[in-house]
């Protein structure tokens, strides 16, 4: 019986060893579990307060480590995006991507081809030697790669033809924003005496008239035995609104967040902050279809243009331009309404310095009524600091646009 006893005991105590090692043991796992949780709670709690610090200031020379966190800020859905830094008044569209009509489908289609014949055919010009593609050719980005283009006997006009990117989703038209609708537009370089140089609109459509072709096509598109003006315009215009096509800004802001990488999201960071680039450029069309004074009216000198005014006769619209979306911008230079910007490094000092200035050089130019509103630049033309790398970063997010 001592011997049981003695057993009895020892296997009692080694159970108790043993649930007293394992007590210990979970205890210390659980305390491991505790310190992690916590580091974790730590490491997560820092993580955000750099995320916010970088958010409030990113440096000009980040790091790999700060190029990522702020990656993370921008891939997710565009209401959680860091906020766009705006003027006091400005209500900026926040970005998105560009609902983009469906290619047209049965007589749509056949409307648009035959506005593409029509587009694509120099016997709307006078000279019979100029088409609408001679200063919008799809291989330039659907303008010309000129400064300014060349026209009837190779006169030379005063603006920077502009891109024909989504013509149909803006108004108004023009970079002084003369024509409303692209059936307006395509009226006015017909009788323009720099560009398609006819002497009136109806000589156009007696020699589209004379041609058997165009009147057999306009027959099945528009079930009419000979085209009318009206009717010439909008075949034109039908096949510029198939103009436009996804970018990779649109594949990032649906979801697709390989679309851009880690220097272009800064890029876009810059521009949406410290670039104030967004209060001209938002929304889908990166545009506020709005006309601004960006000091290049060139006021007094050969090349001047005084802009909206010409339209409006408003004083205050003296050098005021439209606008013009940034969307495919990599592909439409020179830039400027006058093209005098040939590139996008060249664009982006333009605004960093402040734009440009308007100021007379003599006492006969301090004498015209205009120049003082000719000097009147936008509000928004505030001088920003770039380094060289937030410099090409902004580069890099405008050739995705």
């Amino acid at each position: 019986m001592k011997i049981q006893f003695r057993l009895l005991i020892a296997f009692w105590a080694v159970g108790l060893a043993v649930i007293l090692t394992a007590s210990l043991y979970e205890a210390a796992r659980g305390r491991d579990a505790i310190r992690l949780v916590r580091l974790a709670t730590l490491e997560e709690r820092a993580f955000e307060q750099r995320r916010q610090a970088l958010l409030a200031a990113f440096p000009g020379e980040p790091s790999d480590q700060d190029l990522a966190i702020l990656a993370v800020a921008y891939r997710q859905p565009v209401a959680a995006f860091p906020p766009m830094r705006l003027f006091p008044g400005i209500e900026a569209q926040e970005f998105a991507p560009l609902p983009i009509p469906p290619r047209p489908k049965g007589k749509d289609l056949e409307k648009a081809r035959l506005g593409f014949k029509l587009f694509t055919d120099p016997l709307l010009s006078r000279s019979g030697q100029i088409a609408c593609q001679s200063c919008h050719n799809r291989e330039l980005g659907w303008g010309d790669g000129l400064q300014t283009s060349f026209g009837h006997d190779r006169a030379k006009g005063k603006r920077n033809a502009p891109p024909l990117f989504n013509a149909g989703l803006r108004s108004p038209l023009f970079w002084d924003g003369r024509a409303d609708t692209l059936e307006d537009q395509a009226l006015l370089p017909l009788t323009d005496q720099r560009e398609m140089a006819n002497h009136d609109l109806a000589t156009v459509v007696e020699r589209i008239g004379a041609r058997a072709d165009y009147r057999d096509a306009f027959r099945s598109v528009y079930n009419i035995s000979s085209p009318g003006l009206e009717d010439v315009t909008n075949a034109i215009a039908a096949f510029q609104r198939t103009l436009e096509e996804p970018t990779g800004l649109d594949r990032f802001l649906s979801g697709r967040h390989d679309a851009l990488n880690d220097e272009q999201i800064w890029g876009m960071h810059i521009f949406r902050t410290k670039g104030g680039c967004a209060n001209c450029h938002n929304g889908p069309l990166l545009t506020d279809n709005k006309f601004h004074n960006l000091g290049l009216s060139l006021l007094g000198r050969p090349r001047e243009d005084v802009g909206r005014y010409a339209v409006t006769d408003r004083l205050l619209d003296v050098g005021r331009f439209r606008t013009p979306s940034l969307r495919h911008v990599a592909r439409t230079a020179p830039y400027m309404h006058n093209g005098i910007i040939r590139d996008l490094r060249r664009t982006v000092i333009f605004y960093q310095v402040g734009g440009g200035r308007t100021r007379p050089r003599n006492e006969s130019e301090g004498a015209n009524p205009l120049m003082p509103y000719a000097g009147m630049t936008s509000p928004f033309l505030e001088p920003f600091p770039l380094t060289q790398r937030e410099r090409r970063a902004l580069v890099e997010f405008l050739e995705a646009l």
